[in-house]
């Protein structure tokens, strides 16, 4: 067997490894000039450059609320289907929809991203697309809530079997890590829609209701018992009313 034949088998089997992290990776080809490491395959398979970044605002442009915080704001989340830059294609719709493909965790996760992080941090490269995504992955997810609520949503699928493992995992990934420069963080659209999204009087006296009255069930209870005393004592009042206008 050749030396280029070997390399060319290597290099079939190592495809058929990244497809199995990255699922959904297909037989999308991968030039082989391009991968000149694992860990660059495996970063060449995992994503594809955006169209375009927009530039970020003056304020929290790395920062968004976590899971819970922008479900409560009127957000929902949904498991991307049909991407064409697999796991870091990530989207915020005008119906308020925020778009993530779905991402298997297991034990090989934290190993996973952990080299492709330190492989990003160690090259020229200008765009961050490991660390831009942990960066968004640590913002939305605060507490084992946060978690859950990605898990139903079908964009996380836990294969530790603990959503806290989960929730630690993302959280340690980003202490002593080098964040993007300003202009080239791929998510700045997005983070720029959810932001404007969030700042909007309605959205923001909608997310304080359901934060201090619908928190929980007994919380409903309270404030659903509230508003039937209240009609209550409107309609007596009322009545009062009609009946002195009645009498006279």
């Amino acid at each position: 067997m050749t030396s280029g034949q070997s390399e060319k088998d290597f290099f079939g089997m190592a495809l058929k490894f990244c497809q199995q992290i990255f699922q959904g990776l297909g037989n999308r080809r991968i030039p082989e000039t391009e991968c000149k490491h694992l860990l660059d395959m495996l970063y060449h398979a995992g994503y594809q450059p955006p169209d375009s970044t927009e530039s970020p605002k003056e304020i929290d442009w790395y920062f968004i609320r976590n899971a819970k915080e922008l479900q409560e704001a009127g957000i929902k989340f949904e498991r991307r289907e049909g991407s064409s830059r697999l796991l870091f294609d990530v989207d915020f719709s005008e119906n308020g929809t925020i778009e993530i493909p779905r991402l298997k965790i297991d034990d090989r996760t934290e190993s996973l991203f952990r080299n492709l992080d330190a492989y990003e941090q160690c090259s020229p490269l200008k765009h961050l697309y490991v660390t831009d995504y942990i960066t968004l992955m640590d913002c939305l997810i605060s507490t084992q809530e946060d978690v859950q609520i990605l898990r139903h949503s079908e964009i996380i699928e836990n294969g530790l079997g603990d959503d806290g493992k989960v929730c630690s995992l993302f959280n340690n990934l980003c202490r002593n890590v080098t964040d993007s420069q300003r202009h080239h963080f791929c998510y700045n659209e997005v983070f720029n829609r959810v932001n404007e999204h969030c700042n909007r009087k309605r959205n923001v006296w909608m997310a304080t209701l359901k934060h201090d009255y619908f928190n929980s069930p007994w919380a409903l209870l309270s404030f659903l018992a509230a508003v039937v005393l209240l009609l209550f004592t409107l309609a007596q009042t009322v009545f009062t009313v009609m009946s002195y206008f009645q009498m006279d």
